[in-house]
């Protein structure tokens, strides 16, 4: 890669950040039907216990990335890293839905770090052309987790019991802050910082703004609406699989690596074809970003495909067919977030952009979390169909907010 380790030694640790959070929050979802039947609990009870956590996520999000614009991304990344490992750590004692609900709020609380993190991080380390694609990498590890964490905690909670899963994924979180630490004595975060910097044949930096504006609303609503698929993929297909298409707890690690593979290419190939995009306008000598409209609507479009999972539980080979379905609106969820922050980003000052990804998270978390609760229910009565649909219509309703808040025009392309 362009630039040595020092260069990406940064944007990979975020990578391996993620990817932890994502394998912590993960293990509830991938083993629900076999926790929810050992606990007594219910759809709607899970449901909220996913709220709990949505909850928390969402205050959690705005105050670390605050935070990390006052103090700094080691020491305030290294608490929160600490703070969820025990969380996640603690679900192995839970006896009960109010342990659960409990120990859900502060993983939650302490996984509020993650992406503000990340977003920080490629900000500060990375020049503007390598940006979508270094957030694509950062954040990617969040889909790798998913993807990866079924293929091992299936296997370990059969043999060993489920409560172990949860020890392992503590005892992982608090070695990465051991390696977080070797980075911080190394140096190699601040060697690959860069300034920003205005000169001749540049354009000024971004007048100085209020954090409460127009942009930073409507980068909230399209990430939020537009990637809550991604949420019901990871804490819904297990049980849907288990109830509706008959697969057995065992087996189920085969298939749900699938839909977080379509999340990991969608980081990638979205946040390279947003550089892509960036580079041209620079080569061309245009001092403004492309609209992601486009790309919106297609994201959009696409994932209406949700509604046709439910009449795929009659034919052959329905479970791959599901999985496939899943994988690609989740790879289009990764587009969603990618893009999102990507050009939410041009419209904030740098030293804001924790403060950005922050916010919009929050709003991803509470859409996401009120509408764990309302499948829960949905999900108990039996109305697969109109989740479904459900599902499928928030990503066109992000978008259309996204265009009634965001101010008309291309953003000039931010210069390091």
């Amino acid at each position: 890669m362009p630039g040595g380790v020092a260069y990406w030694a940064p944007c990979v640790a975020m990578t391996l950040l993620s990817f932890i959070s994502l394998m912590d929050r993960s293990i509830l979802g991938i083993l629900s039907p076999m926790i929810l039947g050992d606990l007594h609990l219910s759809s709607t009870q899970y449901g909220t216990a996913i709220l709990v956590f949505s909850i928390c996520y969402m205050l959690a999000n705005p105050i670390w990335g605050w935070w990390m614009d006052r103090v700094g991304l080691f020491m305030a990344t290294g608490l929160a890293v600490a703070l969820w490992s025990l969380a996640s750590g603690a679900h192995a004692y839970v006896t009960g839905f109010v342990g659960l609900c409990l120990v859900r709020g502060l993983l939650g609380f302490g996984e509020g770090a993650t992406f503000p993190a990340g977003l920080k991080t490629v900000t500060e380390t990375l020049p503007a052309e390598r940006r979508s694609f270094g957030l694509g990498v950062a954040y990617s590890g969040g889909s790798l987790g998913a993807l990866l964490t079924p293929l091992v905690v299936v296997p370990l909670a059969q043999r060993c019991g489920w409560r172990s899963t949860f020890e392992l994924s503590a005892m992982v979180g608090l070695a990465w802050i051991g390696g977080w630490l070797l980075l911080s004595g190394f140096g190699l975060y601040r060697r690959s910082t860069l300034v920003v910097r205005s000169g001749p044949g540049l354009p000024p930096p971004l007048p100085q703004c209020s954090k409460w504006n127009q942009d930073l609303f409507a980068t909230a609503a399209v990430y939020g609406l537009g990637a809550a698929p991604l949420a019901f993929g990871l804490n819904w297909a297990a049980i849907y699989l288990v109830r509706i298409l008959h697969i057995r707890q065992s087996t189920i690690g085969y298939l749900l690596w699938l839909p977080p593979a379509g999340w990991e290419a969608g980081y990638l190939f979205w946040g390279w074809v947003a550089d892509r995009r960036r580079k041209k306008a620079l080569e061309a000598g245009e001092l403004s970003a492309p609209s992601p409209r486009r790309l919106f609507m297609l994201f959009a479009a696409g994932s209406l495909v949700l509604c046709l999972i439910p009449s795929c539980a009659r034919l052959p080979f329905a479970a791959g067919i599901t999985m496939a379905l899943f994988f690609l609106v989740m790879f289009l969820s990764g587009g969603f977030v990618v893009i999102a922050l990507a050009h939410g980003a041009t419209t904030q000052r740098a030293q804001n952009t924790g403060f950005l990804a922050g916010f919009s998270i929050s709003g991803w978390s509470l859409a996401t979390g009120l509408l764990m609760v309302v499948v829960g229910k949905m999900f108990d009565l039996g109305a697969y169909s109109a989740t479904f649909f459900l599902v499928a219509l928030l990503p066109a309703a992000g978008v259309l907010l996204w265009w009634l808040l965001s101010k008309p025009g291309r953003r000039r392309l931010p210069q390091v």
